[in-house]
């Protein structure tokens, strides 16, 4: 009980069914998930320890705030990541990956055009997983999988944003275009775009959901 309302609370924040600076209510969690408060609580604990989740004296849990300066530092680390991501990309893709994206997007943008929120926060999660996972690199798949997490929810703020996900997606078919082109150059360019229009729509937005500066 404590595993599965710790995935579906994850899920939850991770999907801005719960927005920063929220309060988690156990009661309502509770009855959401049809279990007891006490594997809520405990699920929330773990949550803690993962910094989604705060525990305020008396005042039970929030769901974190990130703050404008944590946010520009996971922006600058997933940045460090990609670059050392690309060159690996690029030696490494095959044709079974290549499909794998372009059925992606084709999904992505049809859920787009759906209004879909929560299958377009998916599929462009999905299409970065394809491409670490393109690496074959051990060590840093065991790196970013640390952090992926608090990448896909500045992502979900980002896509929250007007033009958020119409934008991202045309970013996605210019990185398809560059690796298939094997163009690393490029692909570095067009990845730092990607990650700056991601940060300026995460700021663009952050306002709604009480990020501090």
């Amino acid at each position: 009980m404590r595993h599965k309302a710790y995935q579906k609370i994850k899920e939850f924040i991770l999907f801005l069914d719960l927005k920063p600076g929220q309060k988690v209510l156990e009661s309502e969690i509770s009855e959401r998930l049809k279990i007891g408060r006490t594997p809520v609580r405990e699920a929330l604990m773990m949550l803690e320890n993962e910094r989604l989740v705060i525990c305020g004296e008396k005042k039970g849990f929030f769901v974190r705030n990130l703050s404008a300066k944590e946010m520009k530092e996971y922006f600058k680390m997933r940045t460090l990541m990609e670059h050392f991501a690309i060159p690996l990309i690029i030696e490494r893709i095959t044709p079974s990956a290549i499909k794998a994206l372009e059925k992606n997007l084709s999904k992505a943008e049809e859920a787009a055009e759906k209004g879909k929120f929560r299958d377009i926060i998916r599929y462009e999660t999905q299409f970065h997983e394809i491409l670490y996972k393109t690496t074959e690199s051990e060590i840093f798949i065991e790196t970013i999988s640390g952090l992926v997490d608090k990448f896909q929810w500045l992502r979900a703020i980002g896509l929250s944003a007007e033009n958020g996900a119409r934008e991202s997606l045309s970013d996605h078919r210019r990185i398809l275009v560059s690796i298939v082109e094997k163009d690393e150059e490029q692909l570095k360019k067009i990845i730092e775009e990607h990650l700056q229009h991601a940060e300026e729509k995460v700021q663009l937005y952050a306002g709604a959901f009480l990020l501090k500066p």
